[in-house]
């Protein structure tokens, strides 16, 4: 969803008079129970959420994209944070007081409608996500999340059709819920199909609209 010029003028008005932050690959922006010193402006580079589970596997819950800010939930409602916010590559971000981005967003009815429209968008896909997940084969989990990674952080190729997704089978396993050795599994199935291939660790998917059949069919 692209975002409204003007809310994204006004936006970068407010955050760019605060403190440019830049991090590298990896390293940790807001880390899980500590409150963060501010609400993060996203320039740059992709960032992961995530939660850690008690036996120590990483869930990624989303990733943002630029001209995102978050996390939003602890600055409107006080939630304590209970999340890793990740540099997936080389990241910029402007890092804006709480009290100000609520103070500022509550004068600016365009830009609270725009926050409204990126989280229900957010939540249909994550609903959607659940519903995938919750249900079927480790197979169609796969083939589920494989998709649903690829219309999001899918680079085209020549052919429309066919997409290089720069994330390995440690991502997609913890994007899934599903274990690396899983992922292998069943992605091995998807080669011997001609769905999909290894190049250079990431997934190429060689026809985007095959592996939504295959999708289809085993659901």
């Amino acid at each position: 969803m692209a975002m409204n010029e003007a809310v994204q003028k006004k936006l970068e008005a407010f955050f760019f008079q605060y403190k440019l932050q830049k991090f590298k690959k990896g390293e940790i922006l807001i880390r899980s129970d500590v409150n963060p010193l501010g609400i993060l402006y996203l320039t740059k580079g992709m960032v992961k959420q995530y939660a850690i589970s008690p036996d120590g596997v990483e869930h990624i819950l989303t990733i943002y994209k630029p001209r995102s800010f978050f996390p939003m939930v602890w600055a409107i409602n006080n939630t304590p944070n209970s999340y890793y916010f990740e540099a997936v590559g080389n990241v910029e971000v402007w890092n804006a007081p709480k009290d100000a981005i609520v103070k500022f967003i509550k004068k600016e009815p365009d830009i609270l409608y725009d926050l409204l429209s990126r989280l229900y968008q957010g939540m249909s896909g994550l609903l959607l996500r659940i519903e995938h997940l919750m249900t079927g084969s480790a197979y169609h989990k796969v083939i589920f999340t494989i998709l649903n990674t690829a219309s999001r952080f899918g680079e085209k190729e020549a052919d429309a059709n066919s997409i290089i997704l720069r994330s390995t089978h440690k991502e997609i396993a913890a994007f899934s819920g599903l274990t690396k050795e899983t992922i292998s599994r069943e992605s091995t199935k998807l080669q011997k199909k001609g769905l999909i291939e290894n190049k250079n660790h990431f997934i190429h998917i060689k026809n985007i609209r095959n592996l939504e059949e295959e999708l289809l069919a085993h659901s």
